[in-house]
């Protein structure tokens, strides 16, 4: 081969790979491009959903503090309040009286006109305890060793949002709003709540669509996940989807990064709720 065909050879082969040398890294660029713009997208979803989501909490948490407040609600006169301290699922019969019926009706009142809202309830230090509605079984129940009870209870004056906790009579699984009854003289007396079960939650979170195949994830600030339209996952340890970097979620504010395992090739993109400490994130393909 004379030289002049091999220098346009090495000059060929030269250009060749500076060509595929400038294509590889000009796809990475392309690449990471394309993800910052989705993931800048997305994350401005998620902000939109922090907001409606904070809007719905503290909507419930101002209810109940009205609630607390209401003069029929606080009456001392729990004597004759249903118990279940003797609970018998073959012959417990309700005896409501009209006190008790009436916090009912209103109980009832703000369920059905807060859709998120699953129960509202009140529980008292002499083991009473009263519903919005009636209860699926009369079996024994004590309110007062419940943790919703003991978490309000422990914190007077505030509104207190409990980690996730299976309802004793329903599959259901829930979280609490909840807060302390407490007297002029600062005794406590009982506590009030409202429920939301993480259906619901899931419902609310549904309505935001990303893509055609990404979903919307809640995470509490104990790594559970508490809303998420794969039921095998909720109610279960963050840890389970994604594995050992569920400490990177919950330590830092916001993040994305590529899941291994079962859910290979999903970006898992979250930010912290400034107002509920929640992690709020979303998976796509």
């Amino acid at each position: 081969m004379k030289l002049k065909h091999k220098l346009l050879l090495l000059y060929v082969l030269c250009g060749f790979i500076i060509l595929a040398v400038l294509g590889f890294f000009l796809s990475i660029q392309l690449k990471k491009s394309h993800l910052s713009t989705i993931e800048s997208g997305i994350a401005k979803q998620l902000e939109n959903l922090d907001f409606s989501l904070t809007s719905v909490i503290e909507e419930v948490k101002h209810g109940i503090q009205v609630l607390a407040a209401n003069e029929m609600v606080c009456s001392r006169n729990d004597e004759d309040f249903t118990r279940f301290l003797d609970g018998d699922e073959e012959n417990f019969q309700y005896h409501i009286g009209e006190t008790e019926s009436r916090i009912i009706d209103i109980f009832q009142i703000y369920r059905t006109t807060h859709p998120y809202v699953n129960s509202v309830y009140m529980g008292r230090e002499n083991g009473s305890f009263v519903r919005s509605h009636k209860r699926h079984r009369t079996s024994f129940y004590d309110p007062r060793i419940r943790p919703w009870y003991a978490l309000a209870k422990d914190h007077p004056g505030q509104v207190m949002i409990t980690s996730p906790y299976r309802s004793v009579t329903t599959p259901d699984v829930n979280i609490g709003v909840v807060t302390a009854l407490v007297d002029t003289a600062g005794d406590g007396f009982g506590v009030i709540g409202a429920d939301i079960t993480l259906a619901n939650l899931t419902d609310y979170i549904s309505g935001y669509r990303i893509g055609e195949d990404g979903q919307m994830l809640l995470v509490d600030d104990n790594g559970t996940i508490i809303a998420c339209g794969e039921e095998a996952l909720r109610f279960n340890s963050l840890k389970n989807l994604v594995a050992d970097k569920a400490d990177t979620v919950l330590t830092q504010q916001t993040g994305s990064f590529f899941i291994d395992g079962d859910h290979n090739g999903r970006y898992f993109i979250f930010i912290t709720s400034g107002n509920l400490g929640w992690k709020i994130a979303a998976m796509v393909s």
